[in-house]
């Protein structure tokens, strides 16, 4: 059987589809859902979300947020989500090196929450190209 999910912004519809299998970027690490989940409803990290349908990823990065799930529907509602450009393997490793180098330099609690956004948005970025290719 397959799912229903929608990613949803305040301002738009990211994507509305359906899914054999979703993977979500969870606080605590990632939460994958199939066909007949329970009732869960989770807070969402800055991350990669996956989407699997007829054994191919579709990745979309989210920046937090909230999912709903139960049984086979999947609601996610996000702050905003990241446009996946034409991205290099390598552009993407050195923003992931600068973005690590800014989380061990940040001098402010600030700086050190700002910069620890931009590295969960760099690693996503570098799982999503892996999906990619």
């Amino acid at each position: 059987m397959v799912m229903n999910i929608r990613v949803l912004t305040p301002d738009r519809v990211i994507c509305s589809t359906t899914a054999d299998e979703v993977v979500l970027p969870g606080l605590t690490g990632q939460v994958g859902v199939l066909d007949g989940h329970a009732a869960l409803i989770t807070a969402l990290d800055t991350g990669l979300l996956r989407i699997k349908l007829n054994d191919k990823w579709t990745p979309i990065i989210l920046c937090g947020g909230l999912a709903e799930i139960d049984r086979n529907r999947v609601t996610v509602l996000v702050n905003d989500v990241e446009e996946l450009t034409n991205i290099e393997l390598s552009e993407a490793t050195q923003e992931l090196e600068k973005a690590t180098l800014a989380v061990e330099n940040a001098e402010t609690s600030k700086a050190r929450l700002d910069a620890s956004v931009e590295l969960k948005k760099a690693t996503a970025r570098l799982e999503a190209i892996n999906y990619l290719a």
